[in-house]
């Protein structure tokens, strides 16, 4: 199923119950904003190669037991220089713990596996390029001190400083490169 609103598709995969009015509801339970009911750990999805414009995510991502095996899917479907928007629980959030149907950890270099120039290693065929990577903290003290310490440096806020001062969540905007 394919709709088309003014000549452009967009996707958004795990809409839950809410969705854009441009864009086609993806999830795995039947909603009133899902269109399509699909298992996004169950490959391929049904749209054509080359065929979508964007894809939108927000808190999916986590959920999903193959993650490489979902990019490659994505990439799939999105047309040359088509966006891939996702935006999900960061590694220091309480909440990504705290939920059981959680599968996958996101730190702020995690979809760098997927970037042209960035990869530390190559799991993929499917290449992104950044066009936004933010980190986004709460409004509190804690917040404020980790974007700080984050802005002075990424690394080291991860690895020394994320749990005392932890992020909410990791968006990022990519262009499929073909």
């Amino acid at each position: 199923m394919e709709e088309e609103v003014n000549n452009v598709i967009v996707l958004n995969l795990g809409c839950g119950g809410s969705k854009r009015s441009d864009e086609i509801g993806i999830d795995i339970q039947k909603t009133q904003a899902t269109d399509v009911v699909c298992n996004l750990d169950a490959c391929p999805l049904p749209f054509a190669d080359n065929s979508v414009d964007v894809i939108r995510s927000n808190h999916c991502f986590e959920h999903i037991s193959d993650l490489v095996g979902l990019i490659n899917e994505v990439h799939r479907m999105l047309k040359p220089d088509g966006v891939l928007e996702v935006t999900v629980p960061h590694v220091s959030n309480i909440d990504f713990w705290r939920d059981p149907t959680h599968k996958t950890a996101f730190t702020f270099r995690t979809f760098d596996y997927f970037v042209r120039g960035l990869k530390p290693v190559s799991y993929t065929d499917a290449e992104f390029e950044y066009l936004e990577k933010e980190m986004r903290f709460g409004k509190g003290l804690r917040g404020k001190v980790g974007k700080l310490l984050f802005k002075l440096s990424p690394r080291r806020y991860e690895k020394y400083h994320t749990w005392k001062y932890p992020c909410y969540e990791l968006h990022v905007k990519l262009k499929a490169l073909k």
